[in-house]
């Protein structure tokens, strides 16, 4: 359990960081900086590259721990003591960490959406999206679409 507790504490700081990062890009927007537009995609790469890694590393752990398949919740029903604790206060860590990325990357797609009708680069659509934008596709998704 202590693999399990010491991997979740850096888990819970890397999404701290990825927090700051998501604000730091809100205000990048906000502003309409060009150069800090293409800083902010930049590191919106990095920041997926590094969630998916860090995903990966957090599934096996689990399965080397034996809870292959498991949710956080779960693994926190099976321990005890301080451990419970630990493992309580890291969740509530990570996940209010995770529900302000979200929040943040729909303020931050609402503000590039505007910005992108104002220019003329999309154009809408009534009836065909939720945001009543037509998405810019790429092979990989809309141009726009983050992970989180």
């Amino acid at each position: 359990m202590e693999q399990i507790i010491s991997f979740l504490r850096e888990y819970a700081s890397f999404f701290e960081d990825a927090e700051v990062k998501q604000q730091k890009k809100l205000e990048v927007l906000t502003r309409g900086e060009l150069a800090g537009i293409e800083e902010t995609i930049v590191m919106q790469q990095a920041l997926d590259k590094q969630m998916e890694n860090i995903e990966r590393r957090r599934i096996e752990i689990f399965r080397q721990a034996g809870y292959e398949g498991k949710r956080f919740r779960e693994v926190i029903e099976k321990a005890e003591g301080v451990q419970k604790e630990e493992l309580e206060v890291l969740y509530q860590e990570i996940d209010k960490s995770i529900g302000n990325i979200k929040f943040l990357n729909q303020k931050c797609m609402k503000l590039a959406w505007t910005a992108l009708a104002g220019m003329g680069v999309i154009t809408r659509e009534h009836g065909k999206s939720t945001q009543g934008y037509q998405q810019i596709r790429r092979s990989s998704g809309s141009i726009l679409q983050t992970k989180v």
